[in-house]
Parts: structure tokens; sequence; C-alpha cells
């Protein structure tokens, strides 16, 4: 079976594909900021039927992505999914904009991902992998609402990126998957999204084992609908 690296694996969309990728009988690497309060995900890995291995990532910091790469090593992995993410703190208007919260916005949903990727790419190349990112329609153009930009832009902007991403890892055999989860009840999503995290995490996974190279830099949804720029 195949190797999965999740980041922001500790509580919602992360928690549910670490939960059905390894029920689904795969190894799962872990990952999230603070492993010592996970207390479902450490469950999880104490659980005889899963192989699920914690692995500490804050992925806001290069040292601890360069810490987890020495601790995974020279490991092949099948999978990348970049999941980790945050909303950030209101005010994210263009008129009214926090310009710290913009910043560490972009760096997590952004530059992140990104830089995680490289840092695993030998990892991905020895599998001939597939990286994917956890994006979200509010990324798109055609998404009017400016409450929340700073969340937006981040999501606008790492799409751009892993669509030139996808180009340039296509020689290398390694696919890449652009996603947006849906509008899932999670701590983010709120209680009034439409999805479970269960549905979403479901499709996203189908959506992954789906990837090729030919299909490398789209942007859909969990199941499987294009979704426009």
């Amino acid at each position: 079976m195949a190797t999965f690296l999740i980041t922001g694996a500790n509580r919602g969309i992360g928690l549910e594909l670490v939960r059905q990728a390894a029920a689904a009988g795969h190894h799962v690497l872990a990952a999230c900021r603070g492993p010592g309060r996970a207390k479902e995900l450490k469950a999880l890995e104490a659980r005889d039927d899963c192989d699920v291995e914690v692995v500490p990532m804050d992925v806001s910091e290069a040292n601890s992505i360069g810490t987890a790469k020495t601790h995974i090593g020279t490991k092949p992995i099948h999978v990348l999914i970049n999941n980790a993410g945050i909303m950030g703190d209101d005010p994210q208007s263009p008129l009214d904009m926090n310009f710290d919260v913009l910043t560490k916005v972009l760096a997590v949903n952004t530059v992140a991902p990104l830089r995680v990727t490289k840092a695993f790419l030998p990892n991905l190349e020895a599998a001939k992998g597939k990286v994917i990112v956890i994006s979200s329609g509010m990324g798109s153009f055609g998404y009017e609402e400016t409450s929340k930009m700073a969340y937006c832009t981040s999501k606008t902007a790492v799409n751009r990126l892993f669509h030139g991403l996808a180009s340039a890892l296509r020689p290398k055999g390694v696919a890449v998957g652009i996603y947006s989860p849906g509008w899932v009840r999670t701590a983010m999503g709120g209680p009034g999204a439409t999805l479970s995290v269960e549905e979403s995490a479901r499709g996203l996974l189908q959506q992954i084992e789906q990837l090729d190279l030919a299909h490398s830099g789209s942007f859909s949804n969990y199941a499987g609908r294009q979704l426009n720029w």
C-alpha cells in the first residue's frame, strides 16, 4: 500500500483524511504542530489496526520542516497532502486589512505548502508520487465576497504556485492536484456548512487516487468538478 504524508493532521479534514487513508490500509505520516494536544490523532496512532505515525511539524517554520524531513529520511512518499491552513482573524476586507494577519495567512496557506513540497520532493520522486494542496473555492476570481480577503488571496496564490509546480514536476513523473474540499462542517467551516467532513475526505481521496500526469495542475473540487481559476 501507499505511504501518505498529511499536514494539519490533528483536526478537521486533515484528521479525517488520516482516518480514512489508514482504514484503507495505507501507511500515514500524520504531521501536526502540537502532537501532545492532538488526542484524537494520538488515539489513532495507538490503534493496532491503523498504520499511523505522528510527526511533529510546524509548516510555518523552516527548521521544523527540516527536522521532520530528517526524521522521515529517504522513505518514498506516494502522496503528500498539504492540508494545513488557517482562516486568519478579522479584519480582512480590502479597505480594512490587518496586515499582520495577511502576512501570517500567506505564510501558512501559500508559502508553507511549497516549502514542504520542496523539502520532500526527493521522497516523492522516489515513489513517482502525487503532491496535493487543499485549496478553496474562495480562491476563485469568481468568488465575490470580500470579507475574508487574506484567506481568499492566499488560496488564489497557492493555486497559481501549484499550477506552475505541475509543469515543473511533470518531467519528474510527479503529479500535482489542487482541490477544494467544499464547504465542510469543521471548526473553520462552521456548523452551517453543507458537507460532512467524512464526505469531503472520501471525495478528496477518490480524486487523489484518480489523479494522473495528464490531469496534473487542474483545479477541481472534492467531487471532481472542474473549478474556475
